[in-house]
This record gives structure tokens, sequence and C-alpha cells, in this order.
């Protein structure tokens, strides 16, 4: 065989495993007329058949196959015979023989469940395989076994098969269905929920005008000058009391609590005196003026006194 034709051969037979699981050895039907025809046409019929689908086989006749040859009255009657012997018997559901076409027709119905490889020369029983997806049909054709091309039946029933394989079951589909009626039954509540009466809308916060900051009035010093005197005077408990003048010179002991004693310099506010320095500053003229007063006394009496007797 040529190297080209068996290359095609290996593909198509590729095709057939892959889509329709055949797998070696190869089982292939032969009907009575394609034996009849490879001995008339001195084929080896076994090892042409093997070369036609590139790996092992094993060869299978039908009773009825086998009985319309013992009734045949061609030439190579005998031949054909001794040549069925080395072929396997297939079990047909038939009592009594009928034609060995419509048997194998039988066998094959509408689809090729046993994955069988058909050898057969009837053009009426090949148009009819042609019809069923996944069957290789081969056929001698001046001395050569022929394997025919893939039928359109074939390629259609192959992508069909695949897409069921990616695809999704009819279990998987109905769950589907399921989850995404949940899904729509969620977002039509989800809307409803969000609707809104009708009724007036507020305005556009952009287009509102700031509210503006009023200035603050400035803190003037006489009120600061009034709460640090309140301050002052609010600090000791003890009453404030004036010391009594006296006319001699002497100095009156100070005593605790004594307001007469000069109170600390208390911090200014904007460089002006408070009103509590200003206080102590007038008692130290009084007592400044008092003490002169007393010692003008004491001198004047020096001066005037009587001498005794």
């Amino acid at each position: 065989m040529r190297a080209k034709r068996a290359k095609s051969y290996r593909k198509a037979m590729q095709f057939y495993q892959q889509a329709f699981g055949f797998r070696e050895p190869y089982q292939i039907l032969v009907s009575p007329d394609f034996i009849l025809a490879g001995v008339s046409k001195q084929v080896p019929v076994k090892a042409r058949l093997e070369e036609a689908v590139q790996g092992q086989a094993k060869f299978l006749v039908t009773h009825c196959g086998i009985s319309e040859l013992l009734k045949s009255s061609s030439d190579f009657r005998t031949q054909a015979i001794t040549a069925s012997k080395e072929f396997e018997k297939r079990r047909c559901p038939h009592q009594e023989p009928i034609a060995g076409l419509d048997c194998i027709r039988e066998i094959m119905g509408d689809e090729n469940k046993n994955n069988y490889c058909v050898a057969v020369q009837d053009d009426e029983l090949r148009a009819k395989l042609r019809t069923v997806p996944g069957v290789p049909i081969l056929h001698v054709k001046q001395s050569v076994v022929v394997l025919e091309r893939k039928s359109q039946v074939a390629k259609d029933a192959s992508k069909k098969m695949e897409q069921d394989k990616l695809g999704l079951s009819e279990l998987e589909r109905s769950m589907l269905r399921a989850v995404k009626k949940q899904a729509n039954e969620r977002k039509s509540e989800k809307r409803k929920k969000k609707k809104k009466t009708a009724g007036p809308k507020g305005p556009n916060p952009l287009s509102i005008k700031k509210a503006t900051k009023k200035p603050q009035p400035a803190k003037t010093t006489k009120s600061l000058t009034s709460k640090s005197g309140q301050e002052e005077k609010g600090v000791g408990s003890i009453p404030v009391t004036t010391p009594a003048t006296t006319t001699t010179g002497t100095k009156r002991p100070r005593t605790e609590g004594d307001s007469s004693v000069p109170a600390k310099k208390t911090a200014t506010v904007s460089g002006t005196p408070t009103a509590s320095e200003d206080g102590v500053k007038h008692k130290r003229k009084r007592n400044r003026s008092a003490k002169n007063r007393g010692t003008a006394n004491d001198s004047a009496a020096a001066v005037f006194q009587v001498p005794s007797s």
C-alpha cells in the first residue's frame, strides 16, 4: 500500500477511535459477496483488510452468510467456502437463514452499538450504512481493498458528542436555572425596597452658599483689669482691715493677715497697672505722712518743755 493512502487510512481510524470508541483488534463483519469478490480477483482478504484498518482485526461471518455461500452457484464457490472457514462465526437471531445482506442490515440497525467495521460490495447496503453514524465501510475495487471516507453523518455525530462532553448535562442545566431564578427574585425584592415615596426634594448642596462666621469684638483693657481685680479680691478669705493711725512715731509690729503688708506685684495687662497696685501705693503714702506727723509732735514737745522747779 502507498504511504499516502496508508496515512489517510490511519487518520480515519483514529477519528473512529476518538469519536466512537473503536479499539484494536477491530471487529470486521464480512458479507458473502465481499468474500466472492476477493476470491475472484485473487485478493488475500485477511491481509488486505488489516492493511486497510491499519491494525489488528477480527473477522466475523454470520450463519446466514455461510448458508448463502453454500447455496451460491458461482464458479468460486468452493474457494469462498474455504476462505470463510478461517473467519469466526457470529451468531444471528434468525432460526431459518435469510439473505446475508439482510442479516447484516438487521445486525447493524440504526446505531453501531458493537463498533463493527463492515466489508460489503452491495451499493444499496453501503448507502444505507452511510446513514448510520460511526461505521467504517470497506469494499474491493480493482483488486484493492478500499476504506471509504468519513460520512457527513459521522462528522455531525462526533461534533455533537464533543459538545455534550464539554457542555452541561440536563441535571446541571436544571440546577443552573433554579439558581438564576432565585437570583432574579432577590434582585426584584431589592428593587421594591429601594423605591421611595414621591415628595419634595431638598436643594442641591453644591448650589447652597456657605455660612460666613461673624467677627467677634476685641476685648478692652478695662474689662481685663476689672476681671483681674475681682480675681485678686476673691483670692483671700480673710477680710481686709485698715490700720489705725497713731500719733506716736513708733512702728507697729506686723501681724499675719495684716493688709498693710505690701502685696506682691501682679502681672499687668497691656502695660497698665491694676487696681490692686494702685491701692497699695496709696496706703504707703498714708503711712509715711503719719510717721512724719508723729516725729513733728515729739520734737515740739521737747522744745516747749517747762523745766521743773
